[in-house]
């Protein structure tokens, strides 16, 4: 009897110790969100430091208006939207393809270019980033929207889950194909891409949420033409420019609706592409 006693409660004490870590990863992730929203939400004579709850809504949209209009907030959201899309759309070709050719097929010195692969992922960008820059320099790519996009779009990243994906296809839908008289590419965009539609989901979000808040990158290759979100939210802490302090959170909050926005819709393909990575993996 003791026994059995013993062994029901020891569920009980994880699942007790689970919800509590629960609880405070939360209250970690979820309190900072909540008090940019409040302070940006709360009247010029409010403490930003004890600004819990939202008192003053007019306020709010004030402050929300002169971001856009004054510190040109909207013009950041725009650019950093359209050079995030550029990634996107380059890393679906670039990263998917690399996934397809790593899954189905052998060529030499695959072992070593996956490995190659795999290892970037342990460099900082700080090791590279000035040979990087000097390159888009030179090819005159600099302070334009694919200056921006074109080192983005390799994700070493994005190809291990999309192979986590292509790993379960079955090699004979790539066979058949090709006894249809299917080429190589064909293949790719008319078998392949439509199967991988969840794995291609994760990749986008994950890249998604990496390039809208990078701050490094775009900071060297940004300047007069392309105004980085990131760089623009920077700059008004600038101590040289005074910016009011709720201007400063409601320029937070403009740019945490989109990310938020598109985890909210897409977090169910996330989780289940990463626990694939990690099963597989």
């Amino acid at each position: 009897m003791l026994k059995n006693t013993e062994k029901k409660a020891r569920p009980r004490i994880s699942l007790i110790v689970m919800v509590t870590l629960g609880f405070v990863w939360v209250l970690v992730a979820l309190v900072p969100v909540w008090m940019v929203f409040s302070g940006t939400f709360s009247s010029d004579s409010t403490d930003l430091t004890r600004a819990f709850v939202p008192n003053d809504l007019a306020n709010g949209w004030a402050k929300i208006t002169e971001a856009i209009t004054t510190v040109d907030i909207g013009t950041a959201l725009v650019d950093t939207f359209l050079f995030t899309s550029l990634a996107i759309v380059g890393m679906l070709l670039i990263c998917a393809l690399a996934a397809y050719e790593f899954s189905f097929f052998s060529f030499p010195g695959k072992a070593l270019l996956f490995s190659m692969l795999m290892g970037s992922m342990m460099l900082p960008l700080m090791l590279y980033v000035v040979p990087l820059y000097r390159f888009v320099f030179e090819i005159g790519l600099a302070d334009t929207y694919m200056g921006v996009a074109i080192p983005l779009m390799v994700s070493p990243l994005s190809v291990f889950i999309l192979m986590q994906f292509m790993e379960s296809l079955p090699r004979s839908f790539i066979e058949a194909a090709e006894v249809d008289g299917a080429g190589h590419f064909r293949t790719f965009f008319h078998v392949v891409m439509p199967l991988m539609r969840n794995g291609l989901i994760t990749a986008t979000v994950l890249l998604f949420l990496a390039v809208w808040g990078a701050y490094l990158w775009p900071s060297m290759v940004t300047g007069q033409e392309v105004e980085a979100l990131s760089v623009t939210i920077a700059n008004m802490f600038n101590p040289q420019f005074y910016v009011d302090p709720r201007v400063r959170f409601a320029a937070m909050l403009l740019a945490l609706i989109p990310p938020v926005l598109i985890y909210i819709l897409f977090q169910r393909y996330v989780i289940k592409g990463v626990s694939m990575s990690g099963v597989k993996g």
